[in-house]
């Protein structure tokens, strides 16, 4: 049982604890991109064979939205954003390399949406990993810690060496 200076004492460190700010638009591209990414998930479930390549424009579609808020925060005059105290960091090169990224993500799309509708394959997985591995990459550009880093790493490997696979077995 606590006494009542020990009580006293967890209530004034409660007191002093403040709340993390979040700043949700520097947070925006990571959001929308798994926001999208969870759409293409639970889609997948439910809709018929005929409509799977919904999931190819969805996934197009999330990648062109996610690459608004990282206009609209190049424009801001805010030039560094930092949070969780410094461990996640929105400056210029992130901001110009998660650019790079969702580009070339929305090129890829672009391009692998015909191969992978014509096989018999898992559709709905293969835009599932490739729109996890990038957000890794995006979670990358802004990690500034040991555990961010590692974290954003392994969304960025595991869905790339599932893709690799994905089509061990074809001929081509």
């Amino acid at each position: 049982m606590l006494s009542g200076a020990e009580l006293q004492n967890l209530n004034d460190l409660a007191a002093q604890w403040v709340a993390p700010t979040i700043d949700y638009h520097g947070l925006a591209p990571e959001l929308v991109l798994a926001g999208g990414l969870c759409l293409v998930l639970i889609l997948d479930l439910f809709i018929d064979d005929r409509k799977k390549w919904l999931l190819s424009a969805i996934s197009s579609f999330t990648l062109l939205v996610a690459m608004i808020p990282v206009l609209t925060l190049a424009l801001s005059d805010v030039q560094v954003r930092s949070m969780f105290d410094g461990r996640y960091v929105v400056d210029n090169f992130s901001l110009v390399m998660k650019g790079v990224f969702l580009l070339s993500g929305y090129v890829v799309v672009l391009l692998s949406s015909s191969h992978v509708e014509e096989g018999e394959y898992w559709r709905g997985e293969y835009w599932f990993l490739l729109l996890t591995s990038l957000l890794g990459m995006l979670m990358m550009t802004s990690a500034r810690d040991l555990v961010s880093i590692f974290i954003a790493l392994e969304f960025l490997s595991i869905p790339a060496y599932m893709l690799a696979a994905w089509r061990k077995r074809d001929a081509k």
